[in-house]
């Protein structure tokens, strides 16, 4: 048998958990159907991501709205904002599902004068796809009053809440195909040209319309007489890459065999039309070189993190073949002065070219 004290206890405890309770004035979110009809997606889950998520402010209530009382949603915000969604809102059931994240959820006493009291709204939810935020937008409002503003509160909360969904409706239509592109495997897609008939102060891109003259050597000559003519002439290699709605990397490349003219030059004594038709076979071997390395960038298979590494391994092994042809052909050919021989790399080069077939006449 309990004593007094401990049934005082009792009604002590009961007391002060039924004080508690009647702190904390909560509201249901009125059954009325939103107006609009989500299109684009659905709402599968509300989560509350407030810290305090045991109530979403306060609210003046009693007689006189004398009694500033701590206010929250029936079941909690997360919960009622669920339940109020699926009996209110037009959803699509096959649509994309979303998780709707409540940020911020704020009803507060902005001012007091007399009986009337001034009130605000403040909310911010996000959606969540496949755990990844896509979006956030903010709503809210204001409201007055002179008794009891919890009324003027649960409205503010569904007018909000139906324009942002209205919001995220319009913002997935036109961002969908972006983000469900990026869940798919990324893919890579290289495209690569030949560049010719550009010319420049110091450069002559390679073109059959365009053979070499020996006004294009304008560099100095060196100081060893034996060398009577230098062409210097480069493979080059550019590109550029943009990630598609689709995500698949698009990379562009630009292949160049290009004459450098003022690093190139001919000794006044050897500006004659047989030095100047060896240099021009310089000039073709870089072209040879160039639509080799073409060939090779399409038959490649890139991958994905490291293409831009890939491109310049291949672009520099195609200049040390070229390097080394260069050597081989001034070797057997004695510098342009073995006819037998120069006419047997002419033969070569030519047929090479036609082979290859990629610049245009």
């Amino acid at each position: 048998m309990l004593s007094k004290g401990q049934i005082l206890a009792i009604v002590i405890i009961i007391l002060s958990i039924n004080s508690y309770s009647q702190d904390i004035k909560t509201i249901r979110l009125k059954d009325e159907k939103i107006s609009y009809a989500v299109k684009t997606f659905r709402i599968s889950a509300v989560v509350d991501d407030r810290k305090d998520t045991s109530q979403i402010g306060s609210v003046r209530t009693g007689l006189m709205a004398s009694k500033l009382q701590t206010l929250n949603l029936e079941g909690g915000a997360g919960s009622s904002i669920l339940r109020y969604i699926r009996k209110n809102l037009t959803q699509n059931d096959s649509a994309s599902p979303m998780v709707l994240h409540i940020s911020t959820l704020l009803a507060e006493e902005t001012g007091r004068a007399g009986m009337k009291s001034s009130n605000e709204l403040t909310m911010e939810l996000a959606l969540y796809h496949d755990g990844k935020k896509m979006v956030e937008f903010s709503g809210g409002g204001s409201a007055e009053s002179t008794g009891d503003a919890s009324k003027l509160i649960e409205e503010l909360i569904r007018g909000s809440l139906a324009k942002i969904l209205e919001q995220f409706d319009e913002w997935w239509s036109r961002n969908k195909s972006f983000y469900l592109g990026q869940k798919k495997n990324r893919t890579i897609h290289v495209e690569v040209a030949m560049d010719q008939d550009e010319e420049g102060n110091d450069f002559i891109s390679y073109s059959p319309k365009r053979p070499l003259t020996l006004e294009d050597f304008k560099g100095h000559p060196d100081h060893v007489p034996t060398t009577a003519a230098v062409t210097s002439s480069l493979v080059s290699l550019k590109y550029s890459s943009f990630l598609t709605m689709d995500n698949e990397i698009i990379v562009d490349v630009s292949v160049v065999a290009y004459f450098n003219k003022s690093k190139s030059w001919c000794r006044a004594d050897s500006r004659n039309p047989e030095t100047l038709a060896h240099e021009q076979r310089h000039f073709d071997l870089s072209a040879v070189k160039a639509c080799e390395l073409v060939d090779t960038i399409r038959q490649f298979q890139f991958s994905i993190d490291n293409f831009a590494a890939e491109l310049d391994r291949l672009h520099r092994a195609k200049q040390i073949e070229l390097d080394r042809l260069q050597d081989l052909y001034d070797e057997e050919s004695k510098h342009g002065t073995g006819s037998g021989t120069q006419q047997k790399w002419n033969l070569l080069i030519d047929a090479r070219l036609k082979q290859l077939n990629c610049f245009h006449t």
